[in-house]
């Protein structure tokens, strides 16, 4: 046996194929977790705006039904014992 092949003998550890297999699938399991973090942000801004477009039709559909802002009702009180506005079109 002479010394070169007792040496590769000996030698323990990763190859570079097998260090760059690990650094290749690291990657992309960030990869993954970045993404998947964008798309929860972009689903609360989404979920967001639909809430506000909510509170916007509920507005407007108050003032559809009853002729009055919400806040602004000057016959509030009579309807369901909320204190009355004073029907001037602002809401303070």
């Amino acid at each position: 046996m002479n010394w070169l092949s007792k040496k590769t003998k000996d030698q323990r550890g990763f190859t570079l194929i097998e260090i760059a297999i690990v650094l290749v699938i690291i990657g992309l399991l960030i990869g993954g977790v970045l993404k998947g973090q964008g798309m929860i942000y972009n689903s609360k801004i989404k979920r967001y705006q639909a809430d506000i477009d909510g509170i916007r039709a509920a507005y407007y559909a108050y003032f559809d039904r009853y002729g009055y802002y919400p806040g602004d009702d000057n016959t509030a009180n009579a309807r369901w014992g909320a204190v009355n506005g004073n029907a001037n079109g602002q809401i303070a």
